[in-house]
């Protein structure tokens, strides 16, 4: 081992690591955004395992053919590798461009999905093999090296939300790869001449390909998910006329104007003279807005006032207007149409504020001119929560993107906006007879979204003091679309803080019965039993514990307001069916699928192939032994993904912008064990009471997970309404706190493992690969199922665990 490093500097080796490691997290991070676009975000999420995967058979390759990885050659290894890894980068992800992603239970269907992730993984096995040998060959300095492996990957956490933008995502996939040329010329410091002569070319090449993507676009998106999420994917023909890339999304506008006006629920008494002009914009390529020609004459607009969604503004005219999610700038003008006191809009994309008011400003009537109006770049709740004013109406219209965000999609499909805690504060933020208006999709037979918001609107009113919420709740459907013989369409819910009066609930029945709409619920009827019993005091509990859907109030604890078929319904084909909601019901059985697919190939590639080598090998290390350490490596693989995971659902939240949540969580906890690692190899490894040291390491990470576990949610709650600087602070100390002794977990299983079995540490780098990939799937289900505390105090188990076999293993020294 002394002589391989003595031939291989350990500069070469650190830096090929960290930009490996970089390279493989901006691969993984740039491949959901582009699932994003190409599958719904229920697939998009498959990234995140299918990295940990390959990443963890790339181990196991490295324990069965050690003869193609000898220790005298690794240099040249890693230099072949990683060159390797480049080509796979470019070669795979052009190759998964040109497959139509149909994800059906057909011959064609299967393939396609099994294909495209067969595909994909395979970078990501390359890169496994890369990181597998470059900390295996070199366990004396084990500490450093791994320090500069998370380092690497929290430079690359970093750098998708710096290079989307200018490069798009295809761009960053293109990066990716020239970070693997890249790492290539680091490996190749010991290695061959000619093979750094090709190193340096691959990185000339790949960086041209870096620079023509965003004019030539070689790697371009051809296939992308259907608009209304039928189970196949559609084929880009026309350009769009206008294409903006970032973190959050792809935003696209086509040039072609719409020749029907667009509503999210029309009146069935529309009855237009003449279409208003309007561009189609679409977000992901599924959720879709418009933008509304308007030069200034509100009889060009008029067809808002049709829409279900509008209202509120019949019940307060004349009113401090606050929207939540500006979209294409309908709900803007909508408000102008009424005489408003002010406009208030409040989007999270700051592109899509770029787009209506520079980009097609001459086209949208530069509503940031208006004189009424102001535009926030905002995450609406943060922006409330801080804000001391109050307002007659906030609205929020249908507010969903079904897209998959940069920190990997099941983590953040949560959505602040839907929770108990959420509404809470809208509510405490409406003047006296405010109303919140909030929209959703609505299915006769099966109104699980409404239902939801009514149980919601309760539990907050009650709260709140409120004996009969019911006199605060009025709800109205355009129902304009028959599905399967249910009447489908938008529903809007009506909340006021103050009992609608009877001038307010006459109103209310006028402007129904003149647009057409459906009335659902008003203080006086309701149009299905299940409304009146869900706001009955006397029968709302047991309507929601009897009912076929999940309608429970979604909490910042479990935010999954469009998670509402129960798992022990997954695979109720029948209950499945919700318009076009229905593939957040196949989301669910996609999850419990997901788990058992991760199971069996974690135990059928990553666990089998190893366990067979070991008995042809015979190897006589002692079975107990073995035993603990693989507990070891387990808990600690199970631990981590866990806890990561329940820090970027929690962190979202507190946040409310995913971006926020990646750099301020993701990298600082990278950042944070890396730096524990390096700590660890300076301080802990290696020194004569080190036994007595690795106890209090593992003991600290036990402690600090519980006690992060029981304290965040309350120090949380003391920066509600508090600015973005104290709360990225708090999130960066957090992580550090949590991170540094986290990072010591990995150097000192590995080293204690090298002092007993060193010819062991491919199975151990297998298990606890194994295990990651399970619980980056197994999290998500425990969160969705029982809340991100469940989700936290399983990395707290893990770490328990980890410390009594950690305990154990030193003690049978």
């Amino acid at each position: 081992m002394t002589t391989d490093l003595k031939k291989s500097p350990i500069k070469g080796i650190a830096g090929g690591l960290a930009l490996t490691a970089g390279a493989t997290l901006l691969l993984e991070m740039s491949l959901t955004r582009i699932f994003s676009i190409t599958m719904w975000y229920h697939y998009a999420f498959m990234a995140i395992s299918i990295a940990l995967f390959g990443l963890s058979f790339g181990a196991v390759l490295v324990y069965v053919k050690p003869a193609w990885f000898t220790r005298e050659k690794t240099s040249e290894r890693l230099t072949q590798l990683s060159l390797t890894y480049m080509v796979a980068i470019l070669l795979c992800f052009w190759l998964h461009l040109q497959i139509p992603f149909t994800p059906t239970f057909t011959f064609v269907g299967v393939g396609s999905v099994v294909l495209s992730f067969m595909l994909v993984a395979v970078p990501f096995l390359i890169s496994g093999v890369i990181v597998c040998l470059s900390l295996t060959r070199f366990t004396e300095n084990i500490g450093r090296i791994y320090a500069f492996d998370l380092a690497g990957a929290a430079a690359g956490s970093i750098l998708l939300p710096l290079l989307v933008r200018p490069l798009t995502g295809p761009g960053v996939v293109l990066t990716s790869a020239f970070l693997a040329a890249l790492a290539a010329l680091f490996y190749s410091s010991s290695a061959s001449g000619k093979l750094r002569k090709i190193a340096v070319a691959s990185l000339v090449i790949t960086l041209l390909l870096v620079m023509q993507q965003p004019f030539a676009r070689f790697f371009e998106i051809k296939w992308v998910k259907n608009v209304w999420g039928l189970p196949y994917s559609e084929r880009v023909i026309k350009a769009p006329d206008v294409e903006m890339w970032n973190e959050h999304a792809v935003i696209t506008v086509f040039a072609d104007v719409l020749d029907a006006a667009f509503a999210w629920g029309m009146s069935p008494a529309y009855k237009p003279k003449k279409n208003p002009e309007q561009l189609m914009l679409m977000i992901d390529a599924a959720a879709g807005t418009v933008l509304t020609k308007f030069s200034g004459n509100y009889n060009d607009i008029m067809h808002l006032k049709y829409d279900v969604t509008s209202l509120a503004h019949y019940m307060r005219p004349e009113s401090d207007v606050l929207v939540v999610g500006v979209g294409g700038g309908r709900d803007i003008l909508t408000s102008l149409l009424y005489n408003p006191k002010s406009v208030t809009g409040v989007e999270i994309n700051d592109q899509i504020l770029e787009l209506i008011n520079r980009i097609k400003g001459d086209f949208t009537g530069h509503l940031d001119l208006n004189p009424k109006v102001k535009f926030h770049h905002d995450e609406a709740r943060s922006f409330i929560e801080r804000s001391s004013g109050k307002w007659d109406i906030i609205q929020i219209s249908l507010i969903d993107s079904w897209a998959a965000t940069t920190a990997g999609a099941f983590v953040l499909t949560e959505n602040n906006l839907y929770t108990h805690e959420a509404w809470r504060e809208f509510l405490t933020h409406l003047n006296k007879n405010g109303v919140l208006g909030v929209s959703r999709w609505w299915v006769r037979q099966r109104p699980g979204e409404v239902l939801r918001l009514l149980s919601m609107a309760y539990s907050v009113l009650k709260e709140m003091g409120i004996e009969n919420p019911r006199d605060h709740i009025l709800v109205a459907a355009s129902e304009f679309e028959e599905h399967e013989n249910s009447k489908t369409g938008v529903a809007t819910v009506l909340v006021s803080p103050s009992p609608f009066s009877k001038e307010d609930i006459a109103t209310f029945n006028t402007d129904c019965e003149n647009l057409k709409f459906t009335k659902l619920l008003t203080p006086e009827m309701a149009d299905m039993d299940v409304f009146a019993q869900l706001l009955d005091p006397k029968t709302h509990d047991s309507v929601i514990a009897n009912h076929s859907l999940d309608i429970t109030p979604p909490t910042d604890e479990r935010p999954f307001f469009f998670h509402t078929l129960r798992f022990r319904d997954a695979f109720k084909i029948e209950r499945q069916n919700q318009w076009v909601t229905s593939f957040n019901m196949r989301a669910v059985m996609t999850l419990l699928i997901l788990l058992a697919v991760v199971v069996i190939l974690s135990v059928a590639v990553l666990i089998l192939p190893v366990w067979w080598m070991r008995r042809k090998k015979g190897s006589d290390v002692n079975a107990r032994e073995l035993q603990g350490h693989s507990l070891y490596f387990s808990a600690i693989g199970l631990g981590f993904i866990t806890l990561e995971i329940a820090l970027l659902q929690r962190f979202t939240l507190f946040f409310g912008q995913p971006l926020y949540s990646l750099t301020a969580v993701l990298f600082s906890l990278l950042v944070a064990t890396s730096l524990g690692s390096w700590l660890t190899g300076r301080f802990i490894l290696n020194r004569a009471d080190s036994d007595k040291r690795f106890r209090v390491a593992l003991a600290t990470v036990f402690a600090m997970t519980l006690l992060a576990t029981l304290a965040l949610p309350p120090l949380m709650g003391l920066f509600h309404g508090s600015p973005l600087a104290p709360r990225i602070v708090f999130a960066v100390v957090t992580m550090f706190l949590l991170g540094i002794p986290m990072g010591s977990c990995f150097p000192i299983g590995l080293t204690a493992a090298e002092r007993r079995i060193p010819e062991e540490t491919p199975w151990l780098w297998s298990i606890n690969g194994a295990f990651s990939v399970v619980g980056s799937v197994l999290a998500v289900i425990i969160s969705i199922a029982y809340g991100i505390t469940a989700t936290s105090l399983l990395a707290v188990l893990c770490y328990m665990v980890a410390m009594l076999a950690l305990y154990r293993n030193i003690k049978k020294a």
